[in-house]
């Protein structure tokens, strides 16, 4: 892996994550990668981001949005990243990747729950900090997203199944959805 091109490193990405993806998209984000902080709680018990947290995420949004020109994935998608960092301190790289989830709900994503498939790397490179980040629709078993919306078979309200086979959106319509499919 070493001695990579940040190219190199999208397309090997793509080909680790979402090979069967039919358009994929990359882009480096310069500077210092950021990682997600531990939640502050306040007197009464309430979570919140730290101000600096927020102030990063909303920063790191501003940066996609420059890449990101199209509307949300609403399917399954596929994130990949490489985070070059300018020193050896210990960092998690998943807490870099829930700050790149975070920062892409409602821009790259509906929500970073239809992420099925990522990954996160860590490099070393002292003069040039960055992060290399691909995005792609993925194929899983897992369906996701606003992709999988269906009506019900019972009172025809769209809804998302939560298994292939469900037909109705919840148990007082499934009487009706066979009704329904008597008749017809």
């Amino acid at each position: 892996m070493r001695g990579r091109s940040d190219r190199e490193w999208g397309e090997w990405l793509i080909q680790l994550l979402a090979p069967e993806a039919e358009q994929s998209w990359g882009t480096v984000l310069p500077g210092e990668p950021h990682a997600k902080e531990r939640p502050r709680f306040d007197k009464d018990g309430h979570a919140y981001k730290s101000p600096a947290d927020a102030q990063a995420e909303q920063a790191t949004k501003w940066k996609l949005r420059s890449f990101w020109r199209r509307g949300p994935l609403t399917g399954n998608v596929a994130l990949g990243c490489v985070f070059v960092r300018s020193s050896r301190q210990e960092i998690d790289s998943d807490n870099m990747l829930k700050h790149l989830c975070d920062a892409g709900n409602g821009l790259l994503w509906v929500d970073d729950s239809q992420i099925t498939a990522k990954y996160g790397g860590i490099e070393l490179d002292t003069a040039r900090p960055r992060t290399i980040l691909v995005v792609a629709p993925h194929v899983s078993t897992m369906q996701r997203g606003t992709d999988y919306v269906r009506d019900c078979a019972g009172c025809g309200s769209p809804f998302t199944p939560s298994r292939h086979t469900q037909k109705s959106c919840s148990r007082e319509c499934v009487p009706a959805a066979r009704r329904k499919a008597v008749s017809a």
